[in-house]
């Protein structure tokens, strides 16, 4: 079998079986918090800044409704259930009051960042009986779950797979020429791929609109440098595009979709045709999407292709022996100039042949 063809099926194995722990790891998820939705994705800013938009939350299961602690913000629990209106949509809020309803416990809820008056203040649906609850929030992670959500559109999932396609088959639209092993790989070329992981990080704790807005964009930046330091710090080019894809799949991707939200103020839930939403189950569900989220693609877009034309180029440079790709390439590798191999169609004079 032709060795590019074994690249493609080992890569495209790896993708299988990362897919495959996904949903595993859902089904774990499933028997530890014993909730049919143990993760889902906060969708719309009412929840904001105790749960931001594009947060992965964790949902345990309530046991004993009675002893859910509901009480006005920050003390009481924040649950969820499904919307009493709409059974097809799920609402993750704070249960502000425990009442008796049919001689059943029942809760009012409220979203922390939504507008409320003296004589309405709770949510419109009035109360949600304990049947409607899927469990309580016992965890989030920051803007990771874009990702789950990003896929579910079809002009997000097509991108995805034209991203999976540059990097399974570069190759054949660059052809590698020159390789070679010389120098060693010094994981510190790689210090911007850094930024995002800890402007991430960050957002458990920054709740400012404006630097946040400042933080993802130095991300972004930091971005565009490491798609042109990552073709330059391996030899091996299939390492360095698989790093790239998985990079911006996973980080970047939903980077970006936060950006959206903070400059455009598009939510995820301006992006299908959902009354009132604030949160999603993880799955794989395509849904027909509104004419907001062609906006929010087209930004997306924006913010992403940059780092994929310096990576197509920076590696064409590279391999087509172009200056300064060349020589950054060795010199990040720690490769003196003085030890270069003989480039093909190139003639070397050794100077010491030369007549006086």
């Amino acid at each position: 079998m032709d060795e590019r063809i074994k690249e493609l099926l080992k890569y495209g194995l790896t993708f299988i079986i990362l897919i495959g722990v996904f949903v595993g790891g859902n089904y774990v998820l499933q028997g530890v918090l014993g909730t049919e939705y143990p993760m889902m994705v906060v969708v719309s800013q009412s929840m904001v800044p105790t749960l931001g938009v594009g947060n992965f939350i964790f949902v345990g299961e309530i046991t004993n409704m009675s002893a859910v602690v509901a009480a006005p913000y920050p003390e009481g629990e924040i649950i969820v259930f499904r919307h009493p209106q709409n059974p097809n949509e799920y609402i993750v809020h704070r249960a502000v009051k425990m009442v008796e309803l049919n001689q059943e416990v029942a809760f009012y809820t409220r979203g922390d960042n939504n507008t409320y008056t003296i004589h309405y203040p709770y949510d419109g649906w009035g109360a949600v009986p304990a049947e409607d609850v899927l469990g309580r929030v016992v965890a989030r992670a920051p803007i990771l779950g874009y990702f789950s959500l990003f896929i579910k559109t079809m002009l997000g999932f097509g991108l995805v797979l034209a991203f999976m396609g540059l990097a399974f088959f570069i190759d054949y639209v660059l052809p590698p020429r020159n390789a070679g092993g010389q120098g060693r790989f010094r994981p510190l070329t790689l210090a911007p791929l850094l930024v995002a992981p800890a402007v991430i990080a960050s957002l458990w704790f920054v709740t400012d609109e404006g630097f946040i807005v400042l933080l993802e964009s130095a991300a972004l930046v930091a971005w565009y440098v490491a798609c042109f330091l990552i073709p330059l710090a391996f030899w091996d080019d299939d390492i360095s595009v698989m790093l790239w894809l998985y990079y911006i799949v996973l980080v970047m991707v939903p980077i970006s979709c936060d950006l959206v939200w903070w400059t455009a103020g598009i939510t995820p839930s301006q992006w299908w045709y959902l009354t009132s939403s604030s949160t999603m189950p993880v799955n794989w569900l395509l849904m027909r999407t509104t004419p907001l989220f062609d906006d929010a693609f087209a930004l997306i877009l924006r913010y992403l292709l940059p780092g994929c034309i310096i990576l197509v180029f920076t590696l064409y440079g590279k391999r087509r022996g172009w200056e300064p790709f060349r020589s950054a390439n060795r010199w990040l590798r720690g490769v003196p100039m003085a030890e270069e191999p003989p480039v093909e169609g190139k003639v070397i004079t050794d100077p010491g042949t030369l007549s006086p």
